[in-house]
């Protein structure tokens, strides 16, 4: 192999090392924190905002992760269907865990956004390749998987294949897509933790 093919592959590597882990990492703090707080289903998580956000991130999940540092706040651009500004600006808390990875988080009334970096120094860098470097994932109380409440990859309006994993018009996981394409988290995790082929890295 070439040196820029070991490269990525390391790198392709540490991206689904990472992944897995925080997956399996936050849904064992939630299971730790129901036996303290009772069922997720009934956390009190409510409306956007940062502090909201703070207040419930410390609440149910800050005890039971392993982190090195709270970094505060970023701000972030909203961004429309076409990935143009929509000139509003999202606040998220930030997390740092020993591994190097991090997450920028919000709350909503049902409960919390997440990104996930697998190298948290690109946190803060606002240009990027989201398909390498960001993974959405979220925790609705009100969607069960199951029977069980749990932090997933963000899968909202996907049909269940594959294919639209890829070709989803807003959230689609491919090169050509403007926004931060937020299904590429998932289709990791479709093919079984793992980078395949014909992912757009």
């Amino acid at each position: 192999m070439t040196l820029p093919t070991l490269i990525e592959k390391h790198q392709k590597k540490v991206v689904v090392t990472r992944l897995q882990k925080f997956y399996t990492n936050i849904n064992q703090a939630i299971k730790l924190s129901e036996v303290e707080n009772g069922p997720a289903q009934y956390w009190e998580i409510g409306e956007n905002g940062q502090q909201t956000a703070l207040d419930a991130y410390n609440k149910y999940l800050a005890k039971y992760l392993k982190t090195v540092s709270k970094k505060g706040t970023i701000d972030t651009e909203i961004m429309d269907n076409n990935g143009e500004s929509t000139g509003d600006i999202r606040t998220f808390n930030t997390v740092f865990f020993a591994d190097g990875s991090a997450m920028k988080y919000d709350a909503n009334s049902s409960g919390f956004d997440i990104s996930f970096y697998p190298d948290g120094h690109k946190l803060f860098n606002k240009n990027i390749n989201s398909r390498r470097n960001v993974f959405s994932f979220n925790f609705r109380k009100a969607n069960t998987s199951g029977g069980k409440y749990t932090v997933e990859p963000y899968s909202f309006q996907w049909d269940g294949t594959r294919e639209n994993l890829f070709s989803h018009p807003r959230y689609g996981c491919r090169k050509d897509n403007r926004r931060d394409t937020p299904f590429c988290a998932k289709l990791i995790q479709y093919d079984g933790w793992e980078i395949k082929d014909d992912y757009p890295w």
